[in-house]
């Protein structure tokens, strides 16, 4: 037997006869004569409810016109607001709200005294946008400024090789394995991600690099001796050290940081800020080999008038006596933004290009 039988079997005859009688009664009639109000008093309203399909009420109700009648304060008195919450879409619900109109009645003040502006923060990841908006207008200045560097090494390059009969346009752009095309991006900017680094750039990173280390050294060397004097308690003046002992310590200093910085991340802190990364002549990563011979040999580059360096400026690779030697190549290499030229100096170069590839009549 079902439930429906077992619930008419319950209510008998009477409550047959009953909702026989309902249905041939005007009960709009019967309501106009009828005090509702007192009727509802003598009623079990939660029974009732709990008779009653409340949804199929509300599509005949005008709710609009019912709340109009109804103290909504005094109503949210008695209804448990987080129990509500959890049971409502919350988005569906802001997509009909005009949140503008909802914070000009807030007390924003006492609203942001209750909240967890921390975890607000963190959940809407404010973080994370200042962070990446600081670093995409500081990447964005760098590069800027990194993009006319490379503009004079190109124009630099082209005049020593015109200088040595070399066309700019015939010699290797970069590692085999690591050069991109020259080809304009959407803004028009020629990318020389991969391609030979130029002698000012290379330039400019050394002066970096040397006033890094000379940084560096004083601060670590005042450092250690701070260190040693006051909580070792231990008396050492530098001024007593004899000179071969600052030279020796000065170069073993910079022997490590070369070292150390071009094996661990290929490039060191003057690199880095040009753009510039040292790879294997293929252009895959260097060997702790490769790194020591280039740091070994370095000084080398520099004897008789630093003639070493002249492939820097003159040669086809760019490449110094130590990057031979060590068989390594130094590049241009923005991370994940392409090294690229300015946008005029890319046209010009294109158009010169054109010009040189056209048959002569």
């Amino acid at each position: 037997m079902s439930d429906e039988q077992e619930d008419r079997g319950r209510r008998g005859p009477f409550s047959r006869i009953t909702n026989a009688a309902a249905g041939a009664i005007d009960v709009n009639d019967i309501v106009e004569r009828v005090d509702v109000n007192e009727l509802i008093s003598r009623v079990d309203v939660d029974e009732l409810i709990q008779r009653v399909d409340v949804d199929a009420v509300i599509d005949r109700v005008d709710v609009n016109e019912v709340l109009d009648r109804v103290d909504p304060d005094r109503l949210l008195d008695r209804v448990d607001p987080n129990r509500l919450l959890d049971r409502v879409d919350p988005d569906r619900l802001l997509d009909r709200v005009d949140p503008n109109r909802l914070m000009d009645r807030v007390d924003v003040d006492r609203l942001m005294d209750r909240v967890d502006v921390k975890g607000l923060v963190d959940r809407a990841g404010v973080a994370d946008i200042v962070g990446d908006t600081t670093g995409q207008m500081a990447g964005s200045l760098l590069d800027a400024a990194r993009r006319q560097v490379v503009a004079v090494d190109e124009i630099v390059g082209r005049v020593a090789f015109k200088i040595v009969g070399r066309n700019p346009d015939k010699v290797p752009e970069g590692p085999a394995n690591l050069a991109s095309t020259f080809s304009p991006d959407e803004k028009g900017r020629g990318v020389v991600q991969g391609h030979y680094a130029g002698p000012v750039s290379r330039l400019l990173s050394f002066f970096i690099d040397v006033f890094t280390v000379f940084g560096l050294y004083t601060v670590v060397s005042a450092g250690i001796v701070f260190f040693v004097n006051n909580i070792l308690q231990v008396q050492v003046q530098t001024d007593s050290l004899p000179i071969w002992a600052t030279i020796l310590s000065y170069l073993v200093w910079v022997f490590s940081y070369v070292f150390v910085s071009t094996l661990l991340f290929g490039r060191t802190v003057g690199k880095g800020i040009l753009g510039l990364m040292v790879v294997d002549k293929d252009g895959s990563p260097v060997s702790a080999k490769e790194v020591l011979l280039r740091v070994i040999f370095f000084p080398l580059s520099f004897v008789f008038f630093g003639i070493g360096l002249l492939g820097i400026v003159f040669g086809s690779e760019r490449r110094a006596w130590h990057d031979k030697i060590a068989g390594t190549a130094v590049v241009y290499d923005w991370g994940r933004r392409s090294a690229a030229l300015p946008a005029p100096l890319t046209s010009w170069i294109e158009r010169k290009s054109g010009e040189s590839s056209a048959p002569q009549h």
